[in-house]
């Protein structure tokens, strides 16, 4: 059994641990660091640890991805995930497997077993569980898939809560079914980190997910890995990448002084509006290129391609957040800009220079690569440069708005790093261990051998 923390970070645990808060997790003799992908999204990660491969094999290199040959922007989901998954394999093998809650697993495929789709389902309305049937049980949990977008932040760690409730009695219902294997994430923890960190919210989600591990660690049925897909840090001040490429001279905005209009009608008062009065399930029925259209406090990257607030025929690059980091790309001609293919190479050394040279006279350690150095030949979907904050307590922002902050607040109180948990009883080589090694280490148990996967088993066979 595998149980995901979504999130899950020793920055939290290790402190836990010593107030003995989380006896469960605390009894497990074996510990490590899980290394994530890059960047250390909740959707790439995940991605690679179903398929036990890097983001340049998964196809997943955000939520998000920008079409090559146009700037259409589109949510990813299992269709585009590519790479045999780890469900697959084990049907495959004829075994019996549960996938509750693991992201990029929407529409779910038809296993001997089940799978309840994870953050990448529209709604609970989409046929999101294997087999159908099962989604009338999960409705007498009140099962939702996500803390819902429209709220507040302040009501956020409390839907996260709830969901989290729903998830957990979900998952005592479902394993007492026969199974192989069993893997459930848990995201509550994540949500309550980037906007409660230190608060008795996240106190409150790992004893709940501590307890459930006590469940799990009695049963004589499971050998259990608990793990996360990447760590969280708090972080205090953030980079505005888009700021700095309008600054140096790459991007160019139409972007004028808040309207009249926008301060009396925009998305965030919308949105408290629709919630007060129960109507949220209405906002999903707004076509998503209609809704970015309406005025909102901060215009993100994909505001910005939509409502043609980038001036295109002068603009190079474009920046877009990913959590601790940012991912770059150029208006290229393949996308009907301005960059020439002859030019790219050029471009994309260019910025990358100028912004190492800045963090380096600010005396701040940053990771930037071209999609190249990154992710090599294979390059679909890949942002042109990536850029990650390796400094603690910082973010980026991908914000464009006419204040033109070059540094500011952050948008989260926490945020993701590459440094995820990994804690068990079972006899693992966990040193240097990442996150496409659990896909592997999984197989290796079953005795499946035939793999096409980038990560190794974690195995201790001696």
């Amino acid at each position: 059994m595998v149980i995901g923390i979504d999130g899950g970070t020793y920055d939290i645990i290790n402190p836990f641990f010593e107030q003995g808060l989380l006896p469960n997790l605390n009894k497990f003799r074996n510990r490590g660091i899980l290394g994530s992908t890059m960047p250390p999204g909740t959707g790439v990660a995940w991605s690679s640890f179903s398929t036990g491969n890097k983001p340049e094999k998964t196809n997943i290199y955000d939520f998000t991805i920008v079409e090559d040959d146009s700037w259409k922007i589109k949510f990813v989901n299992r269709r585009i995930l590519q790479g045999k998954t780890l469900w697959e394999y084990l049907d495959e093998a004829g075994l019996r497997s549960c996938f509750l809650n693991i992201p990029l697993s929407y529409p779910p495929d038809k296993i001997n077993g089940v799978i309840v789709s994870g953050i990448d389902t529209p709604s609970t309305f989409s046929n999101y569980t294997h087999p159908p049937e099962l989604k009338e049980k999960l409705k007498e949990f009140n099962y939702d898939i996500e803390v819902s977008g429209m709220k507040g932040l302040s009501d956020l760690p409390n839907e996260a809560v709830r969901i989290l409730d729903a998830r957990l009695k979900s998952a005592r219902h479902l394993i007492k079914d026969e199974f192989d294997f069993f893997a459930v994430l848990f995201r509550a923890s994540d949500v309550v980190q980037h906007f409660a960190w230190g608060t008795d919210y996240v106190k409150e989600v790992y004893m709940k997910i501590d307890e459930f591990i006590g469940e799990v660690q009695d049963n004589p049925n499971f050998e259990v890995i608990v793990m996360s897909d990447h760590g969280h840090e708090k972080v205090h001040r953030a980079f505005n990448v888009n700021t700095w490429l309008e600054q140096e001279g790459y991007l160019f905005t139409k972007l004028k002084k808040k309207s009249m209009l926008s301060n009396f009608i925009n998305r965030e008062k919308i949105f408290k509006i629709m919630d007060s009065l129960n109507l949220n399930f209405m906002l999903k029925m707004v076509p998503r290129e209609l809704g970015k259209k309406i005025p909102t406090k901060n215009v993100d990257f994909e505001e910005a391609i939509i409502t043609g607030i980038v001036e295109m025929d002068k603009t190079k690059a474009i920046a877009k957040r990913a959590v601790k980091s940012s991912q770059i790309f150029l208006n290229k001609e393949s996308r009907g800009g301005i960059v020439r293919l002859e030019d790219e190479d050029r471009l994309k050394k260019e910025i990358k220079g100028k912004l190492l040279r800045y963090f380096s006279e600010k005396n701040l350690e940053v990771e930037i690569y071209t999609k190249e150095e990154l992710y090599g030949n294979y390059t679909k979907y890949a942002p042109d440069i990536t850029f990650y904050f390796k400094e603690r307590g910082y973010d980026t922002l991908s914000v464009i708005s006419p204040e033109k902050k070059l540094w500011d607040k952050t948008k989260e109180q926490a945020t993701h790093n590459q440094d995820g948990i990994i804690l068990t009883d079972m006899n693992l080589k966990l040193e240097g261990s990442n996150i496409i090694d659990l896909c592997p280490t999984i197989l290796d148990y079953f005795g499946i051998g035939k793999k096409d996967v980038d990560g190794k088993s974690l195995l201790d066979v001696a």
